[in-house]
């Protein structure tokens, strides 16, 4: 399936709330101890450059997935002691469509847990009216809604958003034209008033 096919898939989607209910007595399938090293068997980050995959929704993990096998944002990631760089592209490329579907429902059936981190009100004040200018439209309810096309922004570490947005910026990850027209002129400033918003919103 291809990236605009699936993107296109969205308008048949339902938008559920903020927190995801766990699965009772989920066991995560095989193909997930490939995701557990950098986002743990929860899908909860604990890491600032690590994001939280845990109840961000189907349509969006499964998006990623696509993404990363067709080499469409960066592929290296080198954030864990002992690990080592890790393609990503190239883990996720060697899945099967039923390894993906199972990793798909197994974290999109997790409870997401927002990141713990210190917010800027000030910057947060700004952010909130740049969110409203730029980003409301698809990225719904202050960024908090599961089942939005883009997933869940409030929440998730301050810098592994703002280091994605300065990739979408750069044109170092794939992203819809309506996107891009609102990260192209995005100021470093603007981009660290935008994750404090999303920090904050969350607590």
């Amino acid at each position: 399936m291809t990236i605009f096919r699936l993107l296109s898939a969205a308008l048949i989607l339902i938008v559920t709330p903020f927190v995801l209910v766990s699965a009772a007595g989920a066991q995560p399938p095989g193909a997930a101890e490939r995701c557990f090293g950098c986002h743990g068997e929860d899908g909860v980050s604990d890491n600032p450059d690590i994001p939280t995959i845990a109840g961000v929704g189907d349509f969006y993990i499964e998006n990623q997935l696509i993404v990363f096998a067709e080499k469409a944002r960066p592929c290296i990631v080198d954030f864990l002691p002992g690990w080592g760089a890790v393609n990503k592209c190239a883990l996720i490329g060697s899945l099967s469509e039923s390894q993906r579907a199972a990793l798909v429902e197994y974290f999109a059936g997790l409870a997401f847990e927002p990141y713990e981190q210190p917010v800027d009100t000030a910057l947060a004040e700004r952010g909130a009216v740049i969110h409203a200018e730029n980003c409301e439209r698809c990225h719904t309810e202050n960024g908090t809604v599961s089942m939005d096309d883009s997933a869940i922004l409030a929440g998730q570490p301050k810098e592994y958003l703002a280091r994605q947005l300065r990739n979408f910026r750069a044109g170092k990850r794939w992203q819809l034209e309506s996107m891009a027209r609102e990260v192209e002129d995005l100021e470093d400033d603007a981009i660290k008033a935008l994750v404090n918003f999303y920090a904050g919103v969350a607590q």
